[in-house]
């Protein structure tokens, strides 16, 4: 699997970190600028988080992990010309109890730098990104998950707002993510 995360304060998009450290090149911590690439924090001592990771604000760091991890596709899934590439975190093959209701964990959201920007996909987005964080739900994390992708086509930009809601019907969870086609569909 691979998680590849982009800044996003110098966007102005405010949110909390996950529990996810910068690294230069040379794989050291970053330090107080960003480095080239995001990896999970490893703990320091048990109490920052049980497993081997910091746990400081899991709930972002789910939410992450859930929506920007490539969950495999059937072929049928990929468009034609462009079959082979059907993703998936390795783990799924041997680690999923499908008979305790478990399913393969990620979204389908990197499809979309296969498709155009347009209203139908924003809706494609927000279903995909409801399916991906069920998870959350099955495990009493969330009671509502709420999706909103609004297409911003003169910034070729997707924002998907995510919102989650807890038992008490408060708020627990607010961020927002965009999704550059640019960058996405290789263009300038």
């Amino acid at each position: 699997m691979l998680l590849t995360l982009t800044p996003l304060a110098d966007a102005g998009v405010v949110s909390l970190p996950p529990d996810l450290v910068w690294l230069k090149a040379d794989g050291s911590r970053a330090g107080a600028g960003y480095g080239v690439r995001g990896d999970f924090a490893p703990a320091v001592t048990a109490a920052d988080g049980p497993g081997g990771l910091e746990a400081r604000n899991p709930l972002q760091t789910a939410v992450i992990a859930l929506l920007f991890s490539d969950v495999r596709v059937e072929g049928y899934e990929i468009d034609a010309g462009r079959a082979g590439d059907q993703r998936g975190w390795p783990g799924d093959g041997f680690d999923v109890d499908s008979t305790a209701g478990e399913q393969p964990l990620g979204s389908k959201l990197w499809l979309l730098r296969r498709k155009d920007l347009n209203d139908q996909t924003a809706m494609w987005a927000q279903a995909e990104a409801k399916r991906a964080l069920a998870p959350l739900k099955a495990q009493g994390l969330a009671v509502k998950i709420e999706a909103t992708a609004t297409p911003d086509y003169a910034n070729d930009t997707l924002w998907l707002a995510i919102a989650l809601y807890g038992r008490d019907g408060a708020q627990v969870y607010a961020a927002k993510f965009d999704l550059i086609w640019k960058l996405a569909t290789g263009g300038a």
